[in-house]
């Protein structure tokens, strides 16, 4: 049966509902997007595969010549940046820093590479 105490009791616990609620919220909001997880191709034989560990591979191909980047990963909101290490298995150091979107499948960005050559990206998720 319900009484008049158990609704008093109810709302005097709501504060920490609302509480946990706005802390669950903050956690994901600062939290990096999983969705960026994976590997994403486009038909040019571009392939993106960023890791849960803030690494990633990419092959990109410019004018005819095949480049693999390895490297680390970050994310601020939607300004991702590549820090790469590698270029076909020697070291490098290069930093491509490139806003980013996700619509659907799809993720948009522009990549720079070792000659300064800015390259945009419509990238198709691939798998997980």
């Amino acid at each position: 049966m319900f009484n008049m105490n158990m609704k008093y009791t109810i709302w005097k616990k709501m504060p920490v509902f609302l509480a946990f609620g706005v802390a669950c919220m903050i956690y994901t909001a600062c939290a990096e997007p999983a969705p960026l997880y994976g590997t994403w191709s486009d038909n040019l034989k571009n392939t993106f595969s960023f890791f849960e560990d803030g690494t990633f591979t990419a092959k990109v191909t410019t004018g005819g010549t095949n480049a693999s980047y390895e490297g680390n990963f970050s994310v601020l909101l939607n300004a991702l940046t590549l820090d790469c290490s590698k270029l076909n298995g020697e070291n490098i150091d290069l930093r491509v820093v490139t806003e980013w979107d996700i619509r659907g499948n799809m993720l948009y960005l522009d990549w720079v590479n070792e000659d300064r050559v800015s390259i945009s990206m419509t990238l198709y998720k691939t798998s997980n």
